[in-house]
Order: structure tokens, then sequence, then C-alpha cells
């Protein structure tokens, strides 16, 4: 699977030489494989493709192969960025919509 998705990436970017593709397995999931593609910050928007459609066809040719070999596999881009996501942050914004959502129950009551 490593190799199919290595020539299928190396055959879209500019910069074929600097395609990494990493084949590890998952530790939270047995049996899983994680390869994760890097590649150069110039090619990540060739290799996502306009909303995503590019890295979901290789996903799909990637999974597809995977079945044909009784295999379970995902399929992951790189992010060299420093910014990560906290996890941290979601519940915070839902605390926020909930309270909201709250208040204006309460205030729709009272006008009632």
């Amino acid at each position: 699977m490593k190799e199919l998705l290595d020539h299928i990436v190396k055959s879209i970017v500019n910069h074929p030489d600097s395609v990494v593709i990493e084949e590890k397995e998952s530790q939270d999931f047995p049996g899983l494989i994680i390869l994760t593609i890097d590649v150069a910050e110039d090619d990540k928007g060739v290799v996502i493709g306009r909303k995503g459609r590019t890295i979901n066809a290789i996903r799909d040719l990637i999974t597809i192969h995977a079945i044909r070999n009784d295999k379970r596999v995902k399929v992951l881009i790189k992010d060299d960025k420093a910014g990560h996501r906290d996890d941290t942050e979601a519940p915070k914004q839902e605390e926020e919509q909930q309270v909201t959502t709250s208040d204006n129950d309460n205030m729709l009551y009272d006008e009632i």
C-alpha cells in the first residue's frame, strides 16, 4: 500500500523528490495501518485539491486496495505547522453556545 500511495502522490506533485510516505501501525487500533504523506509546502494544495477532492480520491483508492488485501488503512497528510488546535477549545465553544441557547430559551418563556 505504501508503494501505491508513493506512486500516486509522486505522479501528481511538482516536487516528487520531496515526497516521503511514513507507514506505522496504530497503537489504539490493532491491525490499522497509518500512512502519513509529507510533501513540500508548495505541493500540499495539489495533494489536497479543491474542497479536498484529490486527497479523498487518493484515500478511496488506497482503501479499495487495502480491502482487497484484507487490511485496514488510514491516509493522513503531515502538518508541519506548530499551531495545532487544542481539544480544549471545542468544549469552550460548545459551552458558550449552550449558555446562549439557554438564555434565549429563558427569554422566550419570560415573554409567554
